[in-house]
């Protein structure tokens, strides 16, 4: 506990620090957003987050620091507050040329792997970076067990006995706060313009070390790989991975994942339609399930995560006015195997899940302030391995922000 109150203290010192210091020396404001959720999944649930943070933007000679750390106020059932460092970067331009630059970033950082579906988010650690004329490199080393659980989102490893579930409490800081304990290691580049003048390739190898208080450690390798490519009003874009998961009891396992969206400016309207997919490895003799880093839900009112899951989508995205954009969309989610995915509703052997329809709204009437509203229905008499009784699922959600 007493590690604790030194975190929190010092989140409160870096939050005064960011308010107080001199315009004279950099640039700083604050953050305010606000979330309310309503969402039905057998009974409904409300819940409401506010987020303070105080941010800093200090030029020290070659370098850069960023800072924000703040409080989530959050309502769900009852009150609770939660400090939280935001950010800490210091980015560090090591040495620049004409055709080349080479550059460091450490703190608490923002990162994502190539493919966008395996490890995206913000964690702790070190990013080395060059810049060999249009190509680029990197090497990054980056720690997950000082974040905040429920800002992070790391995926829980197979075995692990500690309940990160557990609503968070300051009398058990501890054991309630911080995410699962995960050491990440990854090389990357990215080289434009290839092949042939066209399109992006993004290519990566990536390792996760688990360090949690599992009795067995389940470690994951990643071979990443993502295209982009781009022509007129269309365009395309396609990711996938490799992995290797090692256990002490099973060894090495093998499985995949892999996304696709194409898409289309028709020119109507400032305005783009899309159709993607996205599928991952199931648990079978000749895959295992795959496992990405981060627990990123694949729906709306209908969340599960990537592991042995297929998702179809179609997706239409409209600027209805300069200050005013829409997106109309569905998906179609489908299984890849019978145990990756674990749902009580689940009442047949069909691998057919059902089809979600949601709508999002964003309004920017201030370069400083922003309004959204989105929603998502799940229709489970869509599919066939739904209970017959499965009732509708729904989820509504409200933002606003405002930064100065």
């Amino acid at each position: 506990m007493k590690h604790m109150n030194q975190i929190i203290r010092i989140i409160l010192v870096i939050a005064v620090f960011i308010v107080s210091i001199p315009n004279a020396f950099a640039d700083f404001g604050l953050v305010l957003s606000e979330g309310f959720l309503a969402e039905n999944n057998d009974e409904t649930v409300i819940a409401n987050k506010v987020t303070m943070a105080p941010w800093l933007s200090l030029p020290l000679g070659g370098a850069d620091l960023y800072l924000s750390a703040g409080l989530n106020a959050t309502y769900e059932e009852k009150f609770f507050f939660v400090p939280e460092l935001f950010r800490a970067e210091l980015s560090y331009r090591i040495a620049a040329a004409n055709s080349y630059a080479l550059g460091m970033r450490l703190g608490r950082i923002k990162w994502q792997d190539p493919t966008r579906f395996t490890a995206i988010g913000t964690f702790d650690g070190a990013e080395v970076f060059a810049e060999l004329g249009s190509i680029s490199l990197g090497a990054a080393a980056l720690y997950t067990g000082f974040l905040y659980k429920n800002t992070a989102n790391i995926n829980i490893s197979p075995g692990d006995p500690k309940d990160y579930g557990a609503t968070f409490e300051w009398g058990n800081f501890e054991k309630t706060y911080f995410a699962p304990r995960r050491l990440l290691t990854s090389i990357y580049g990215d080289f434009p313009a290839f092949p042939s003048g066209r399109g992006n390739i993004q290519a990566g190898l990536l390792a996760q070390f688990d360090f949690s208080d599992a009795a067995e450690a389940f470690h994951t390798q990643y071979l990443l790989l993502r295209y982009a490519f781009y022509y007129k009003s269309l365009d395309l874009v396609a990711a996938g991975t490799m992995e290797l998961e090692n256990t002490d009891a099973s060894g090495f396992r093998t499985a995949y994942a892999f996304s696709a969206e194409g898409g289309w400016q028709t020119g109507l309207l400032v305005d783009r339609l899309s159709l993607g997919l996205r599928w991952a490895s199931g648990d079978s003799p000749a895959s295992a399930s795959f496992f990405p880093i981060i627990r990123e839900a694949q729906g709306i009112a209908f969340k599960p995560i990537l592991s042995g899951m297929m998702i179809i989508r179609a997706n239409y995205q409209v600027r209805l006015l300069p200050t005013l954009s829409a997106q109309l969309g569905g998906r179609y989610f489908i299984r890849t195997d019978s145990t990756s995915y674990y749902d009580p509703h689940i009442g047949h052997d069909s691998y057919l899940l059902g089809a979600e329809a949601d709508g999002t709204f964003l309004w920017l009437p201030f370069s400083d302030l922003s309004f959204s509203m989105s929603g998502g229905i799940f229709f489970p008499k869509t599919g066939s391995a739904m209970a017959d009784n499965a009732p509708l699922r729904w989820a509504i959600n409200f933002g606003a922000i405002f930064s100065f």
